[in-house]
């Protein structure tokens, strides 16, 4: 079960939630906030919703995007935009949490929809398509080792099976990824991308059945500390309700989870992997 967000002073909440509105007070911008909360889209998808040009719907995405709302991602000759739940948390923990508890995932979630063209073709899009990016006030080298050396201090469930007590992550192209059990264990996925302090790919099943699914991280210098740019993408056949799930769960863990174990050493994850546990044989799981 996930924890509630991290807290912070209604003064900087403020000053997290005050370019937001001006951003949101156009109907078209929210209408384009409506279909990506449904599923990620590209320039064109969305220019084709409405009557203004083309150019008048990339001006209101440049609004977006410049108050931290929308995400875009260059693939291929398509441009790929997407919701960015994080800046909707600040609005939710400025105004909604102190009258409504209950309402917190209502406002943070992503839904996600498996489409199919054609009869008996696999899906033309990813079954899970999430794109974030989180400020850390921290330095690269920092948020790099608490995704590396302490993946149990930011990491948990839902994400493991439920007889998880603990993860390790070898440090290394190829390592494993792996959850513990008091009996055994299972490997979650392989680290097929590494730069130190700058990149971390994890490709595997990530407990989604039959589907295949990639994790980046891509840690950026700023002024405050560190840009997260994170990307989840799976294919295959994956649950609507599960990608759903994974949508919001990734907020969760990467916007406030990851922070909360940088910024202030809080750990809401996994027990770390133990040093005295022996060395024990893994499976491989195909959920």
């Amino acid at each position: 079960m996930f924890t509630g967000p991290v807290d912070l002073s209604r003064g900087e909440l403020e000053a997290a939630t005050a370019r937001l509105w001006p951003a949101l007070a156009d109907p078209t911008r929210r209408r384009v906030l409506d279909l990506l909360r449904e599923r990620p889209r590209t320039t064109g998808e969305i220019a084709a919703q409405f009557t203004i040009s083309r150019v008048a719907v990339m001006r209101h995405l440049e609004v977006l995007a410049s108050a931290g709302l929308v995400i875009s991602r260059k693939r291929g000759r398509e441009r790929w935009h997407y919701l960015n739940a994080v800046p909707l948390r600040r609005v939710h923990e400025r105004w909604a949490e102190p009258l409504a508890s209950s309402l917190a995932s209502g406002l943070l979630r992503l839904k996600q929809r498996v489409e199919t063209e054609g009869s008996g073709l696999p899906p033309t899009r990813p079954a899970v398509d999430v794109a974030l990016e989180v400020a850390v006030a921290a330095t690269p080298a920092a948020v790099f080792s608490a995704l590396t050396e302490d993946p149990g201090g930011w990491w948990g469930h839902p994400f493991l099976a439920q007889q998880a007590i603990a993860l390790s992550l070898e440090p290394r192209l190829g390592g494993l990824f792996v959850e513990r059990w008091d009996d055994g264990g299972a490997v979650i996925a392989t680290v097929t991308g590494w730069s130190q302090d700058r990149h971390l790919e994890l490709t595997g099943r990530f407990h989604l059945g039959v589907a295949l699914a990639v994790a980046t991280f891509d840690l950026a210098r700023t002024q405050q500390g560190t840009l997260v740019r994170f990307a989840f993408r799976a294919v295959g056949a994956v649950d609507p309700d599960v990608s759903e799930r994974m949508a919001h769960g990734w907020s969760e863990l990467v916007g406030t989870r990851l922070r909360a174990l940088v910024e202030r050493g809080e750990r809401l994850g996994i027990a770390p992997d133990p040093p005295n546990v022996h060395p024990i044989r893994t499976e491989r799981r195909n959920d």
